[in-house]
C-alpha cells in the first residue's frame, strides 16, 4: 500500500511540474531580438514564425534571407529540398520565390513568400 501511495504521489508531483512548465512555456514572450511574424497560409490556416532579426535599424540581405528561410522551414518543414530563386526586400517588405519538391528531381513546386514589415503579416502561397 505504502508503494502505491508513494508511486501516486510522484506521479502527481511530476504531472504538476509538466503542467506547470508548459504553462510557462506557453505564456513567455518571444525575446527582444527576436520578431515575431503572423504567416497566414493559402489562404486558409495562419501560424507564428520566429526570426532572430532587428528590423527597427532597416534590414540587410542576411536578415531577409533569414526571415524567407525561416517562413519556408515552418510551413514546409525541413525534409523539403528547396532552392531560394529570387529574392527582393526593402525597408518595409520581403518577397521570396522558392523552387521546390521531395527530392532533386521533383523541383516542380513553387512557394511564394510576401512578408510586410510593418504589419509583421506575412501571405505564403504554395502548391502541394
Amino acid at each position: 500500500m505504502e508503494l502505491m501511495v508513494a508511486i501516486a504521489v510522484s506521479f502527481a508531483a511530476y504531472a504538476w511540474a509538466t503542467y506547470e512548465g508548459a504553462r510557462t512555456e506557453k505564456n513567455q514572450e518571444a525575446p527582444s531580438d527576436v520578431t515575431k511574424f503572423k504567416a497566414v497560409v493559402n489562404g486558409m490556416r495562419d501560424m507564428d514564425v520566429l526570426v532572430r532579426i532587428d528590423i527597427s535599424d532597416g534590414l540587410n540581405t542576411e536578415e531577409a534571407e533569414l526571415t524567407a528561410e525561416a517562413t519556408f522551414i515552418q510551413v514546409m518543414g525541413e525534409n523539403v529540398t528547396h532552392r531560394l530563386d529570387t529574392l527582393t526586400f526593402n525597408d518595409t517588405q520581403i518577397k521570396a520565390h522558392y523552387t521546390w519538391g521531395h527530392d532533386e528531381n521533383e523541383m516542380g513546386h513553387v512557394f511564394y513568400m510576401n512578408a510586410d514589415l510593418t504589419t509583421l503579416q506575412i501571405t505564403v502561397s504554395h502548391c502541394f
